[in-house]
């Protein structure tokens, strides 16, 4: 875990789900491929074409960008794929019921944090495949607010998913805290606009929030 930043009052927790809330890469990994098998199918493409022609745009991008990588919606986004069919596309490939299951040390730190701040979702899947995950996984009940990507019509790193779980929430960007896998796409921009930030890096990190922000609210 890295606390990139924390505001002064933390009123509000805005997870991450794939690789956050879990830990599962033959399903994370899996994604990518059903998502290049589907674009390769609707452009008459082999497989192999289509994802030698889509990391070449993920490299190109990475050269013109400090290294830094597009999310796959704003990647097949470049490639003439809408926001709006990507996440149609997830719904009808994504299947976290075939490789995520309860988790019941998710269960209790998540009660445990819905005790002392709200909590709100937002993923760059669609929100139907975020809410069956965050069911799979058990903690559906303590995600009131889930922005998927039908929804915010962005993929982060926009920062429009975030302000539409402030707003949903009902709590200012500058009392939130974003917590996330990926630095560039869940954790730069919301840290940039005044939210806190929580690099996670294993289950474990995941499973310790609730003494790592206790202690923290302790120190102030």
């Amino acid at each position: 875990m890295k606390i990139i930043a924390l505001p002064g009052i933390i009123r509000g927790l805005i997870f991450d789900i794939d690789q956050t809330l879990y830990d599962n890469r033959e399903y994370y990994d899996g994604q990518k491929i059903l998502l290049v098998k589907k674009l390769a199918q609707v452009r008459s493409r082999s497989f192999e074409e289509m994802l030698r022609e889509i990391d070449a745009h993920q490299k190109e991008y990475a050269e013109k960008n400090s290294g830094k990588k597009l999310s796959l919606g704003n990647l097949f986004l470049r490639l003439g794929i809408s926001l709006e069919e990507n996440s149609e596309w997830r719904t009808e490939l994504f299947k976290p019921e075939n490789y995520l299951s309860k988790d019941e040390k998710l269960i209790m730190t998540m009660k445990a944090l819905s005790a002392m701040y709200y909590i709100a979702a937002v993923s760059n899947t669609s929100t139907h495949v975020a809410i069956r995950t965050l069911v799979v996984l058990g903690v559906e009940e303590f995600f009131p607010v889930v922005i998927g990507l039908d929804r915010s019509l962005a993929s982060k790193p926009a920062l429009k998913p975030f302000e539409m779980a402030s707003v949903e929430l009902q709590i200012p960007l500058r009392h939130l805290v974003s917590i996330g896998d990926r630095m560039e796409v869940d954790l730069e921009l919301p840290v940039m606009h005044g939210m806190g930030g929580i690099l996670i890096e294993s289950m474990e990190d995941i499973y310790s929030l609730p003494g790592v922000l206790i202690r923290n609210k302790s120190e102030e």
